[in-house]
């Protein structure tokens, strides 16, 4: 029987580990890892992609039963950049939609997995990889060197090889994979209970009033130059309320270094201090920081049977709740190299291809750092969350949940979309970038009406399963209502017979008409969504369209 062996028995390993084991009915898996390692763990806050990575896994039950649900982001935009201003726009999800997210406790979490994936009968190792040997033997088969706790060791061989060993990056230490990101980040993180979670409610809210959901079970979100702040409540392992609360910031905008409970108060006191006084309301459950802790690799994938997974591929921004979303990709990715290895179909053209999709989520990366250099502006801020989330539910969703993203042309057109650029020549990360900037010019005071709460009109709502003939028509919902807020924020502009002016206008007025036109002609002829056509056979997903990725075996 062929044979996987996952290295490190953290999430990503266990995650994988339980999707191999139901995908690939056929193959072996070994997970081979001490879970008594202590591991840096901050929540945490899923969004729609993972969870409906989980839920297809079959972990629903768990997720409803020990963990929070999640009514979307909420942004606070401070109106004043001031100690004394409470003033907040508040940007939160207009109502319940279709795809369900959670904020799981990590901890608890984990526990769980680890019961979940060992009565699915996956080989579990308690031991570390202290070597390995890539094409031992004359079956270009793998050899793993294993030691316990104990110091004893062992050997085994394997068809391929995942690293799933989080910073640890054992691969990418022995192949040399090294690579420094384009941007640095830090972070600092708490864990709090028995606070008052009314202390929220002590600021001015500027938002739509609802009574869909307690905006409390939300990711609560804070911006200030360089920096923003999470707080994702949680449930404890008893059962009471937990709150995780941290701060990411760009450590070359902010020259304090934050390693301490003192100093991210001080921090937080100078911009929002509601969040203090939350913490100081609250007991200490423990803490955690991270300095310059970002990192990628020059590979990934590769066709001779080893793969780059999790953290020990690359770090990420926590921004939007990204973190366990890239691991439901690569999981996926990497059984769909398995499957083609096994029928002998897989080239070094369809993992290109896939490569080609991790750098496009890693071009997101370089966009969000780039966020932070307006960060502490809440109307520049506001508007480019707005677009950015209307194409999480139009584009990046939708690609998922049909599992396009395995398919060959699919993962390269997305990858076109988002080209990676170096530091130097980095692109602005604002939605239409020169009339943002008009608008403020043209208003240097700001007021609530220019950061309008417009996600019932930027969210996805029909949105809810695997559809491939529906993605064409999201791309043109997209591009209407790209139009559509296109001429919302010209109407912002106190527009005169300037020459600066009657070039914004030619710009942008021809804009709106050409994403008018992109979304007619979608409509009309969908077909055109697809720049490459249909995949050629080697290139295709082996696990079919309309979210087959998700078809697994169920254990009796």
């Amino acid at each position: 029987m062929k044979r996987i062996a996952i290295m490190g028995a953290g999430v990503a390993g266990h995650l994988a580990a339980l999707y191999f084991k139901k995908k690939l009915p056929g193959v072996e898996v070994i997970l081979i890892g001490r879970p008594d390692r202590k591991r840096p763990i901050v929540g945490e806050s899923t969004v729609e992609l993972t969870t409906h990575f989980f839920k297809g896994l079959g972990l629903g039950r768990l997720l409803e039963e020990k963990h929070y649900h999640k009514y979307g982001l909420t942004y606070y935009l401070k109106l004043r950049n001031n100690p004394e201003c409470r003033n907040y726009v508040v940007h939160e999800a207009p109502g319940v939609i279709r795809m369900p997210a959670y904020n799981l406790n990590r901890f608890s979490f984990d526990k769980d997995l680890r019961k979940i994936v060992g009565d699915h009968q996956v080989h579990m190792i308690e031991a570390d990889v202290s070597a390995v040997d890539l094409n031992a033997g004359e079956h270009t088969t793998h050899l793993l060197t294993l030691r316990s706790a104990a110091d004893e060791q062992q050997q085994l061989t394997a068809d391929w090889v995942v690293d799933a060993t989080g910073r640890n990056r054992f691969m990418a230490k022995k192949l040399k994979l090294h690579k420094e990101a384009t941007y640095q980040r830090s972070t600092f993180w708490l864990r709090l209970k028995d606070f008052d979670r009314s202390i929220l409610s002590s600021i001015t809210a500027h938002k739509d009033k609802h009574h869909c959901y307690d905006p409390y079970y939300v990711t609560h979100h804070f911006y200030g130059k360089g920096y923003w702040i999470w707080m994702i409540p949680m449930r404890s392992d008893d059962g009471n309320e937990m709150i995780s609360i941290g701060i990411t910031y760009r450590p070359d905008m902010i020259e304090q270094k934050i390693s301490t409970l003192e100093a991210f108060k001080e921090k937080v006191m100078a911009d929002h201090p509601v969040i203090t006084e939350l913490i100081e309301s609250g007991q200490l459950v423990d803490t955690q920081a991270m300095h310059n802790y970002m990192y990628e690799a020059r590979q990934y994938y590769s066709t001779e049977g080893w793969f780059l997974l999790g953290d020990a591929a690359f770090t990420f921004d926590p921004a939007n709740s990204a973190g366990l979303a890239y691991v439901a990709q690569q999981i996926p990715q990497v059984a769909a190299m398995i499957e083609k290895d096994i029928h002998g179909s897989l080239t070094p053209a369809y993992v290109n291809c896939l490569e080609s999709h991790i750098q496009a989520q890693l071009a997101l990366q370089d966009t969000w750092s780039k966020w932070y250099e307006v960060m502490d502006d809440p109307f520049m801020m506001g508007w480019t969350l707005l677009f950015a989330n209307m194409a999480y539910f139009h584009v990046v969703l939708p690609m998922y949940m049909t599992g396009d993203f395995l398919d060959g042309h699919q993962a390269q057109q997305f990858a076109d979309l988002l080209p990676r650029y170096t530091r130097e020549m980095q692109p602005s990360p604002l939605p239409f970038a020169c009339l943002l900037q008009e608008i403020r010019r043209s208003n240097p005071g700001l007021s609530p009406t220019m950061m309008p709460n417009l996600y019932s009109r930027t969210i996805n709502f029909d949105l809810y399963k695997a559809d491939n003939r529906a993605r064409p028509i999201y791309a043109s919902n997209y591009y209407l209502r790209s139009a559509l807020l296109r001429v919302r924020l010209m109407k912002m502009v106190k527009w005169s017979l300037s020459t600066r002016h009657l070039r914004l206008l030619l710009r942008h007025g021809c804009g709106a008409v050409q994403d008018l036109a992109r979304a007619a002609v979608l409509r009309l002829r969908p077909s055109l969504f697809y720049k490459y056509g249909e995949s050629p056979e080697l290139l295709k997903s082996p696990f079919g369209k309309d979210g087959g990725f998700l078809d697994l075996v169920r254990r009796a």
